[in-house]
């Protein structure tokens, strides 16, 4: 079990954002739904907050069972969009190997940077994904791929 404070940055502040959005859609709706008189406005909010809280729930538990996967890599390819609104992306881990994800289309991504990608484990081993860090540009001095030579 992980606890909130000990979670990465990135994951909290999705986590968070997400509380925000579910609570933003429900108070402006039933807000909006008093004002007008709207009781569908008001259902579809009710509706609409709900699903975030459920969706904040599972994030929750998924983090803090700890079952989660984190792989940090080189961007090396971004494919085209498909059909169905995603592409596949290839990530060159430090060690070598390559890992390859289908993320949503509107996931800005830039080959030749490092990032950290973080994605659930679900109870089925389904991958489930979480969020993304941009840890910027690659440089040969954070020791992937550099080779020191000595001029002795």
């Amino acid at each position: 079990m992980v606890e909130y404070r000990n979670w990465p940055s990135v994951l909290q502040r999705r986590w968070l954002l997400s509380i925000l959005t579910g609570a933003g859609i429900l108070l402006t709706g039933t807000a909006f739904s008093l004002v007008l008189g709207d009781k569908v406005l008001l259902t579809i909010s009710v509706l609409l907050g709900g699903c975030m809280a459920l969706r904040c729930l599972s994030f929750y538990r998924l983090v803090h069972r700890g079952s989660y996967e984190v792989v940090e890599g080189i961007c090396m390819e971004v494919g085209r969009a498909g059909l169905h609104g995603q592409r596949s992306v290839r990530l060159l881990q430090l060690d070598g190997n390559e890992y390859a994800a289908m993320l949503d289309k509107r996931t800005a991504l830039r080959v030749g940077n490092f990032y950290r990608m973080f994605s659930g484990v679900e109870r089925d081993n389904s991958r489930v994904f979480l969020c993304l860090e941009d840890l910027g540009a690659y440089r040969e001095d954070r020791g992937f791929g550099s080779e020191e030579t000595a001029d002795e």
